[in-house]
């Protein structure tokens, strides 16, 4: 009897350890906004999606917030004196995710070849590397283009213009992709975990789309002490109210939140802010061609986006709909390096000023040959989220007291948002553009450039095409910075976006977390976060 009754208090024993050991299964939960909708590097743009890549795809160096780089992919680089040729050697034994496939100089120069494909037209396109924008006009061959394979291990960028580290932490231009999968899934690499194959600490287990997405330990991952976590688990759909409501109830570990109510509500829970960071210029994307002919013949007016842009009390917007972000009255935000190079510079009273609005709509009606009653409607477009159509509310509310403006609201799923803004299918896009190191050139502003036209932005403008250029040209940071002070007044006083606010977002976790950190971009970086 008693070897029985050992027997079972053993059993008994071992199944409560194996509870234990399960319940401790070290699982972080983070709230994002939106389903990533692609992991493609060459066209993924939604925080989703970047916080995912920072876990699950190096690129060549490593972003470790505020200026500070490490090796990723390489090991090592050299640059030349001019800044222009960047030469990096891989570390050796690299292997992807799936565990049998080498990652090799190959893989990078693919992923550049790729990203440059003038017959595809991706969203990420950047002609930062020499004569990648001639190849994209089919002026050249790819031979021609700045990127070279020395050796298995080797890769060689020549650049248009001088760079800097934080040119390559990102994997559309500085990532590695394996040919043969990617062109086995074709357009729908990126779209599923089984469609997605990468190289870091962490690799996509699971995507229920539009509910969660699921990363665990890469075990081929060179370092396996940089994942300290067992899964990482992305809950769309969990910000604002909701991220509260989930923290409170302790189904959400980490989110960020820029409203003072929400954050007082989190701070009383008890948990702390870890991190924060500028996260986006918020405001109205502009299509200068306009959705239709009738709205663009108005929206390549600049005089015309001067008075909308001045009708607008940002102070006023703030305090109603966008609570914890800041009226924003240039593009540089004072915690960005090029704000010190113009620091007295403001494009617009954050009140408004709705008699020179009205002047200046007076002088587009003028120069059109139109009369107020001929004006259309425009379109404001946004994701379906109530705080964004009430966001796009207080914009109409302004335009029509202020200048008898009428607008229509087009609240579209995350999906059909992204393809008609991609297409240049809208006239206004409620949104946000993060910034980044060392100002917003290639990150945001290239977007307006001939070079780079796109129907995005819809814009081509010889005048900001040679300011842009001679910016990024600079031969230092510091005439870079200095040359980009008049980039940013021409912008912001030709009204090619109209910037309405600063999101800071602040990032709140259980106080006992650490390891939190904001890379290049905005880019939340969970991978080293111990309890």
């Amino acid at each position: 009897m008693k070897k029985v009754f050992a027997l079972i208090l053993a059993l008994m024993l071992a199944v409560a350890s194996l509870t234990v050991a399960v319940a401790e299964e070290n699982i972080v939960r983070v709230g994002m906004g939106y389903d990533p909708t692609t992991l493609d590097f060459a066209e993924q743009n939604l925080d989703s999606s970047n916080f995912i890549m920072e876990a699950t795809a190096e690129a060549l160096i490593k972003s470790k917030g505020n200026g500070v780089y490490a090796p990723g992919l390489a090991e090592s680089w050299t640059v030349s004196e001019d800044g222009r040729v960047w030469t990096f050697k891989l570390r050796e034994g690299l292997v992807y995710a799936d565990g049998k496939t080498a990652l090799t100089a190959e893989d990078v120069y693919y992923n550049v070849k790729r990203l440059l494909d003038p017959a595809v037209g991706h969203g990420n396109v950047s002609f930062t590397i020499k004569n990648a924008q001639e190849y994209y006009e089919g002026k050249v061959a790819f031979e021609e283009v700045g990127v070279k394979v020395i050796d298995d291990l080797t890769i060689e960028y020549t650049m248009a213009n001088p760079a800097y580290e934080s040119s390559f932490t990102g994997t559309a231009i500085a990532g590695a992709m394996e040919q043969a999968f990617v062109e086995s899934f074709g357009q729908t690499f990126g779209a599923s975990a089984e469609a997605y194959l990468a190289y870091g600490p962490y690799t996509v287990s699971e995507w229920v789309a539009d509910s969660s997405v699921t990363m665990v330990k890469n075990p081929y991952y060179y370092d396996p002490s940089v994942a300290t976590l067992d899964k990482i688990i992305v809950v769309v759909g969990a910000t604002g109210d909701v991220a509260v409501d989930m923290m409170l109830a302790g189904e959400l570990d980490i989110a960020d939140f820029a409203n003072p109510n929400h954050i007082q509500t989190v701070v009383d829970a008890g948990f702390e802010q870890k991190t924060s960071f500028l996260e986006s210029y918020q405001g109205l994307n502009i299509n200068l061609k306009g959705k239709t002919e009738e709205t663009g013949k108005f929206l390549s007016n600049v005089n015309f986006r001067k008075a909308l842009n001045l009708a607008v009390n940002r102070d006023a917007l703030v305090m109603s709909v966008r609570q914890g972000e800041e009226p924003a009255t240039r593009l540089s935000h004072s915690s960005e390096a090029a704000y010190a190079y113009n620091p007295d510079y403001t494009a617009v009273p954050s009140a408004g000023d709705v008699a020179l609005a009205k002047e200046y709509l007076n002088k587009a009606l003028e120069e059109l040959g139109c009369t107020i009653d001929e004006l259309p409607t425009f379109e404001l477009m946004c994701f379906e989220a109530q705080g964004s159509i009430n966001t796009l509310t207080v914009y109409q509310d302004m335009w029509k007291q202020n200048l008898g403006i009428k607008t229509e609201i087009a609240a579209l799923t995350i999906q059909v948002m992204i393809s008609n803004a991609m297409s240049g299918n809208y006239d206004f896009w409620l949104g946000g553009n993060g910034p980044t190191v060392p100002d917003a050139c290639e990150s945001y502003l290239m977007g307006y450039t001939t070079a780079n036209y796109s129907p995005l932005r819809g814009c081509s403008d010889p005048v900001f095409d040679e300011l842009y250029n001679k910016t990024v040209a600079s031969a230092t940071l510091e005439e870079r910075l200095t040359n980009y002070a008049a980039v940013e007044e021409y912008f912001c006083e030709n009204v090619m976006s109209l910037i309405t606010s600063w999101t800071t977002n602040y990032i709140y976790a259980p106080a006992s977390y650490a390891g939190i950190y904001v890379a290049d971009g905005g880019h939340l970086n969970v991978c080293s976060l111990t309890k």
